[in-house]
Order: C-alpha cells, then sequence, then structure tokens
C-alpha cells in the first residue's frame, strides 16, 4: 500500500484556533466549565480574588491555575514541575491556560496557598451531583485503605532510638567542634557542612522526641514526616496514613452502568478503623445535606460505639464482624436466653445462671457490666464442661455491658437474607473506588507531609474522583443531545418542500 507524506515542517494554511485542538467531549472543557461556573462568593469563600489586583505586573488568572491543578488530578499529575512541562507539551493544558506557560513556581504557590480552601470543591461535585438528581443516597459504602507517606520508612523511630540517635549526633557534634577549634587558623565565616547537617539533626530529633510526649498515644515518630505512623498494608509494612471514603452509587437511570460518587473522606494517623464510622456518617450527612438510610461497612469498623451511633442516628449499618467466628459457638452468650422475671439467663442445658453484681468496664472504668454466673456444681456435673466453661472452681459467668443486646440484634439482622444481599454490594461499591485513585489518579503515596497537607491532598483527590465521574455524565449528556439535533436536523431536511418550514423555537 502507499505511505502517507511525512512532512514535520509542514505549516497550517489557515492556522486553527486552540478550541479545535481538543474534542468537544474532552475533560478539560467539563473542568472549564466547573471552574467557570463559580460565582464570585465561590471565590471569596475559597480565599481567591477573582479580579486580581489593579497594581503591580499583570498576574495569571485563578480561573486558569485552578483549572490546571484539578485537570493534573485528574489526569494523575500531582507535581507542579510535571504540570509546568503539561502547560508546555500537552494541548488540553495548553487550552486550559489559553496558550500561557506558568512556571512551577507560581503553579505551586497557588497551590500551596488555596490548597487548605480547596477543600470546599468537593462540596460543590457533591452538591451539583445532588441538584442534578445524579446520586443514588438510598446507600452508601465506607472503608479505609493505607496510602504510603513522603517519608522513608528506615527512619521510624521509637523513644529508645531517638535517644541512642540524639547520643550519637551529641558526639559526632562534639568531635566536628573539636576538629573546627584545633589549630591557629582563624574560625571559617560559616558552619561546615557535615556540623551543620549534624546539628540540624539533633534539632530534628529532639522536635520528634518533643511530638512523641505530646501525643500520647504514639509509640513511634518519623523524622521526615513526624505524623505519619508504621501501618500494615497489602503489600506489607508501610509508613504512611489510613485514608477514609464514603462513597454512593450514581442513580440507576444516569450511571448507565457503573458509577460512584465520593461523599465524605478523612485521613488519620491510626491504622485501625475502629473508631472512624460516626465521624463519617456525619461528615456524608454534612456534604449531601440528608442522612442516606443504609450504610456498609466491613468488620474493622463492628464496635458497639459504632452500633450506638447508627441506632441513635437512626441509620441502618449493614456491618460484618471482626472476630464473627468466636460470635458462632453452641455455647456463646449470644445462645444463652434472659428471663426478665428472675434477671437470670438459662444456658442451652436448662441451667439457670443468675446475677452475681456489678465489675467495672476495663474500656470506660464505669460500672456497667452486669455478672451471671451459674453454680459450680451444675457446671461441673453438664455433659458440655469442658467446652462451655474450664473453669473448676466457678461456674459459666457471662459479662453482660449496656451494649450486648444491641450486638445480639445486630448479629440476627445479619443473618437475614435483606442484610447479607446488601452486603454484597460493598465491594463492588468502595474497593472499585480505591483501585481508581490508586491505579489511575496515582494516589499510592501522598506527596505532601503533615497530617494537615496530606487531608488537604486526598480531598483534592476525591475532588478529581468525582469530577470524571460527573464529566462521563456530562460526556454523555452532550452527546445524547447533540445527537437529537442531529435528529431534528435531518427530519426537517428530508420534509417535503412546501412543508419545509423550521420552527420558531429553533430559529
Amino acid at each position: 500500500m502507499p505511505l502517507r507524506p511525512l512532512n514535520r515542517e509542514q505549516a497550517w494554511l489557515l492556522p486553527p484556533t486552540l478550541g479545535e485542538l481538543i474534542p468537544n467531549d474532552h475533560p478539560a472543557r467539563f473542568v472549564a466549565e466547573f471552574v467557570d461556573a463559580l460565582d464570585h462568593a465561590a471565590w471569596v469563600e475559597l480565599g481567591i480574588g477573582p479580579d486580581g489586583n489593579p497594581l503591580g505586573a499583570p498576574a495569571y488568572h485563578p480561573r486558569a491555575l485552578l483549572s490546571v491543578w484539578l485537570h493534573g488530578f485528574m489526569t494523575g499529575i500531582r507535581s507542579s514541575r510535571k504540570l509546568e512541562t503539561a502547560c508546555r507539551d500537552q494541548v488540553s493544558y495548553l487550552w486550559l491556560t489559553g496558550w500561557q506557560h506558568p512556571d512551577h513556581n507560581t503553579l505551586w504557590r497557588f497551590y500551596q496557598s488555596h490548597r487548605q480552601a480547596m477543600r470546599k470543591l468537593l462540596k460543590y461535585t457533591v452538591a451539583t451531583a445532588v441538584k442534578l438528581e445524579l446520586i443514588d443516597l438510598a446507600v452508601q459504602a465506607v472503608d479505609g485503605t493505607k496510602i504510603g507517606a513522603n517519608a522513608a520508612g528506615d527512619r521510624t523511630y521509637d523513644t529508645a532510638g531517638l535517644h541512642r540517635l540524639l547520643d550519637r549526633a551529641e558526639m559526632a557534634i562534639t568531635e566536628l567542634e573539636a576538629q573546627n577549634e584545633a589549630g591557629d587558623d582563624s574560625p571559617p565565616p560559616r558552619l561546615p557542612e557535615k556540623l551543620h547537617r549534624t546539628q540540624a539533626l539533633r534539632q530534628q530529633v529532639r522536635d520528634a522526641m518533643s511530638h512523641l510526649v505530646q501525643h500520647e498515644g504514639l509509640s513511634r515518630v518519623n523524622l521526615t514526616d513526624e505524623d505519619a505512623q508504621l501501618m500494615k498494608g497489602r503489600s506489607g509494612i508501610i509508613i504512611g496514613y489510613n485514608a477514609q471514603a464514603m462513597v454512593s452509587p450514581l442513580a440507576p437511570e444516569t450511571a448507565k452502568g457503573n458509577g460512584m460518587l465520593i461523599t465524605a473522606v478523612e485521613v488519620v494517623n491510626s491504622a485501625s478503623d475502629s473508631g472512624q464510622l460516626a465521624p463519617m456518617l456525619e461528615k456524608a450527612e454534612e456534604l449531601t445535606g440528608q442522612r442516606v438510610p443504609v450504610t456498609l461497612a466491613d468488620g474493622g469498623y463492628h464496635t458497639a460505639a459504632s452500633l450506638e451511633a447508627g441506632e441513635r442516628r437512626g441509620q441502618v449499618l449493614v456491618m460484618g464482624e471482626r472476630y464473627k467466628d468466636s460470635c458462632t459457638g453452641p455455647y456463646f452468650k449470644d445462645q444463652f436466653e434472659y428471663d426478665a422475671t428472675t434477671d437470670s439467663y438459662i444456658c442451652p442445658h436448662g441451667q439457670q445462671l443468675p446475677f452475681r453484681g456489678l465489675r467495672k468496664s476495663q474500656l470506660t472504668g464505669s460500672r456497667s457490666i452486669r455478672v451471671y454466673r451459674a453454680s459450680r456444681t451444675d457446671c461441673r456435673t453438664c455433659q458440655a464442661f469442658g467446652v462451655c466453661t474450664r473453669d473448676k472452681h466457678a461456674g459459666r459467668a457471662l459479662w453482660i455491658s449496656s451494649s450486648d443486646m444491641l450486638l445480639r440484634k445486630h448479629r440476627k439482622w445479619m443473618q437475614t437474607y435483606e442484610a447479607r444481599s446488601l452486603y454484597s454490594r460493598r465491594k463492588e461499591l468502595i474497593e472499585a473506588v480505591f483501585g481508581i485513585l490508586k491505579d489511575q489518579l496515582g494516589a499510592r503515596r501522598f506527596l505532601l507531609r503533615g497530617l494537615a497537607n496530606v487531608r488537604a491532598e486526598f480531598i483534592l483527590l476525591a475532588t478529581a474522583f468525582n469530577l470524571r465521574t460527573l464529566w462521563r455524565v456530562w460526556k454523555r449528556v452532550r452527546k445524547t443531545t447533540q445527537m437529537e439535533q442531529e435528529w431534528q436536523f435531518r427530519a426537517l431536511t428530508s420534509m417535503p418542500e412546501k412543508m419545509h418550514r423550521i420552527p420558531a423555537a429553533f430559529q
């Protein structure tokens, strides 16, 4: 077959406009529409002056800089230097900036100054979906994932390790100072580089030791990022953060397939998901403006406090149990029936466990644990002795807290067909979101350091995820509208000559 001619010096006879270089349904166009739709009050809320300053040299328009950062997060580019390159090389960024080339310092200063306020952009994406009725707020799913910190794992120390490192730094400083003071030469105008680095390390270690003292719950600290902690992820032990997300599916008539929207996010430096459910429920309600009736969660969130929060808020929790295997035995305390008339429990073999008194809870320190215990004689002669209890000096005991009835009620609910059917949807909702965030948006590692900065970075990642979802909906609507216009035009042009009149609505 013949070859097409190749000429790298080919010039345009008529230079194209920027709009001709990218498709009409390109995500950059949607980002531009999203940013351009922000009114003056929204810009003020973001802490950005959209009108500029009449004095000084002309600055880049904040609409261009915000569009570049949002499009960068959507395409997995979160580095200011890589964005500078993209603004020179990639057509979509050239279109967003109007063929301008902001450097990495300009981009970084904008991002650094406004990234905390840019948290509100997530709320704007959720509000847009709610207003247009694109999101199905009948169910939501929550989960956490471990994301690596911008820190080296081998620079994590406990208190003893910090003391040893501080002693070595002190000795090194003493030796370097002695070497620097020896001889008749005048002292240098600046500290030697090695001494300067060692003194900086000493101050860094002291700051880390102070950080451990101020945060009693922490046992280790990383010298690069003091807030990052050692956590067990799917790829092993990492130094990182626990990123939480709440998601809801798109409405079936909107999604045309799978589609999710993130309705709440949080980042904590605790490896456990325990205790994170109630705050996530509150954040999701704040962003969506309504209380979702059903929430799906895995066993990592299963605590009595979480169930009490769901009961108090009137939300159904479809939640697995972390240690469910230990709750299914024939002599687990749920198999004992409570007799309210005698305030006692009846074991599976008909023996009575009367109330024996109150005990302090090891978790709360309050006298809220009720103890029921069978007689030693009944248990020793029972055929289940050795399985139900092995205590030779006392009978089987049940420790009943104020939340035991709620736990028992939830276990029965999770055995129903409705609960199992709902719980089967959890993975397809939330785990797919984390896969997209990590594989397509590059969120396997944070670029910023410190808990506050990492939270702002993850919120922008969630905003980018939502913008991708909304872009797909916008793309379908745009394509459908274009097809309808084409069909209407064809219908009009195929009419007989005497009927070929354009309705006033299309004029």
